[in-house]
C-alpha cells in the first residue's frame, strides 16, 4: 500500500513557508514560547501546539490532527485501465523518496497515455511490450527531475509519442506541444482538459481525463492526499490555494486525484480531510500578521 506523502509537521513546514514565517515569527502569533516551537518542529509532538499552529498557519486543525494520529486515510481505488507506478530518487543523501508515474490503457482501441515519467521506467516499458501497446502519448505536469527523469527511455522506445506540457522542454532535444484548458486533447476514448495549476513549480498543469468509469485528474505535485508540493513564495502560496480550490477541488466529490507523490485520493475525500483546504482552512484570506 503507498503510504501517504507528508507527516502532520511536513505539513506545518509546507504552511509556514507559504505564509513566510519563521520560528520567532510563529511564537510571537501563538504566544507560546519559542522553545515550545523549536521543540515542536524537531518533532516533539503537542496537540495545543498543534492546534495553535494551525490557527494563524489557517489550516483546518480537526483534518491535521487526524491526520497526526493517522486516524484518517484516502478510500482504496482501483479503476480499470489506471495503473500508478512508483520509482525512488535521492532526496538527500540521507534520504530516498519516491515518485509516481501513471499508465491509462483502453486495450480495445490499444490507446495507452503516460502521465510524468518517473526516475525508471523498466517496469511500465515491460508491461508494454508484454500487452504489445505502443505508447501514444505523454503528458508531463512539471519539470521537475523526478517527473521526467526516464523520458529518454520512454522516447527510445515510442520516438512517435506526442509529449504534451505546460512549457518547452528545458532540455533541448525534446519539442513539447504546450497545453493550455483551450486546447482539449482526444486519445481513443481518452478526453483530457488540461487546467494551469503553477505554485509549487511555475509551469505546473492538471489533466482531467474522461472516458474511464470514473473521471481521473493527474495533479502532479499541485496536490496531495491530505498535502500539496512545497511553495517558497508568499504570492505564488497563496494563488496555488485558490487555483486548486478552483480548478481540482471544484469537480465532482467522486473524481480521482492522481497525484505526483504519495496515494490516489478523491476531491471529496481532501474536501474532508485536507488540512489546507478542509472545513476551517482559510489559506491566506483574513491574514491579521
Amino acid at each position: 500500500m503507498i503510504q501517504l506523502e507528508d507527516t502532520y509537521l511536513d505539513i506545518i513546514k509546507k504552511a509556514s513557508v507559504g505564509h513566510g514565517l519563521g520560528e520567532k515569527k510563529i511564537a510571537q502569533l501563538t504566544k507560546l514560547p519559542i522553545e515550545e516551537i523549536s521543540c515542536f518542529f524537531k518533532g516533539k509532538y503537542c496537540e495545543n501546539t498543534l492546534k495553535s499552529l494551525a490557527q494563524i498557519l489557517h489550516l483546518d486543525f480537526p483534518s491535521l490532527k487526524n491526520h497526526a494520529n493517522n486516524s484518517s486515510h484516502p478510500p482504496k481505488i482501483s479503476l480499470e485501465g489506471l495503473q500508478q507506478h512508483q520509482s525512488t530518487f535521492t532526496y538527500r543523501p540521507n534520504q530516498t523518496l519516491s515518485v509516481n508515474h501513471y499508465l491509462l490503457v483502453d486495450v480495445t482501441s490499444k490507446t495507452t497515455l503516460l502521465f510524468d515519467t518517473g526516475t525508471d521506467a523498466a517496469a511500465s516499458l515491460e508491461y508494454l511490450k508484454n500487452k504489445s501497446l505502443d505508447l501514444t502519448a505523454i503528458f508531463i505536469t512539471h519539470q521537475h527531475k523526478d517527473h521526467i527523469w526516464a523520458l529518454n527511455k520512454y522516447t527510445e522506445r515510442y520516438p512517435q509519442a506526442s509529449i504534451y506540457a505546460a512549457k518547452q522542454s528545458i532540455d533541448s532535444q525534446y519539442a513539447f506541444s504546450l497545453l493550455d484548458k483551450e486546447t482539449p486533447q482526444t486519445h481513443g476514448p481518452f478526453e483530457i482538459e488540461a487546467y494551469r495549476t503553477p505554485g509549487h513549480t511555475d509551469d505546473g498543469i492538471s489533466f482531467k481525463v474522461t472516458g474511464l468509469n470514473q473521471p481521473v485528474i493527474f495533479v502532479g505535485d499541485a496536490l496531495f492526499a491530505h498535502s500539496q508540493g512545497g511553495i517558497h513564495s508568499q504570492e505564488n502560496y497563496k494563488q496555488a490555494l485558490e487555483i486548486n480550490r478552483s480548478h481540482i477541488l471544484s469537480h465532482a466529490d467522486d473524481t480521482i486525484l492522481a497525484p505526483g507523490h504519495g496515494p490516489l485520493t478523491t476531491v471529496g475525500h481532501e474536501k474532508a480531510n485536507n488540512p489546507f483546504y478542509a472545513n476551517s482552512a482559510l489559506g491566506t484570506k483574513n491574514q491579521s500578521y
